[in-house]
């Protein structure tokens, strides 16, 4: 005796949920796609903006949540340009490739705030950027970043 039949996969007529590394590559963003993203060092710089707002009112307590707390650590410790004059001048060249076709803006803050070395390790931690862009033209900004990167 051989034992039970096992019975055949059930059939689902939900679509397959695309995995991670799909949603990396063709930059599936969802309700997100148009909106403005920043990058780490930008983002640093706005909550001490706010930061120092808050300190200028002795009445402000409302930016004491612990994940208000919590951002603003991980932004100080993760942000590669501390000075607000270099976080405007890689948000500059960063934004020159907006003027590429297909790219996005998610792209550009990404390549702003991992400061890749190489095109290649750009497109690798980057995937969705492949066939976007020339690695000479890209080359470029990450050099223009890597500059500034040295001297804050």
């Amino acid at each position: 005796m051989a034992g039970p039949t096992p019975l055949p996969p059930v059939l689902s007529r939900k679509r397959p949920q695309p995995t991670d590394d799909e949603n990396a590559y063709d930059l599936r963003l969802g309700d997100m796609a148009d909106v403005p993203t920043l990058s780490v060092a930008e983002c640093n710089e706005l909550l001490n903006k706010l930061a120092e707002r808050s300190n200028a009112d002795p009445n402000n307590t409302r930016n004491n949540s612990e994940i208000y707390l919590k951002t603003r650590e991980y932004v100080s410790l993760f942000a590669r340009f501390k000075d607000g004059k270099t976080v405007a001048q890689v948000d500059t060249i960063s934004s020159r490739l907006l003027n590429v076709p297909g790219i996005q803006n998610f792209e550009r803050a990404q390549l702003a705030t991992l400061c890749c070395d190489t095109a290649e390790e750009a497109r690798t931690l980057i995937p969705s950027l492949e066939g976007k862009i020339g690695d000479d033209e890209l080359q470029q900004v990450l050099d223009d970043i890597s500059k500034l990167r040295d001297f804050s």
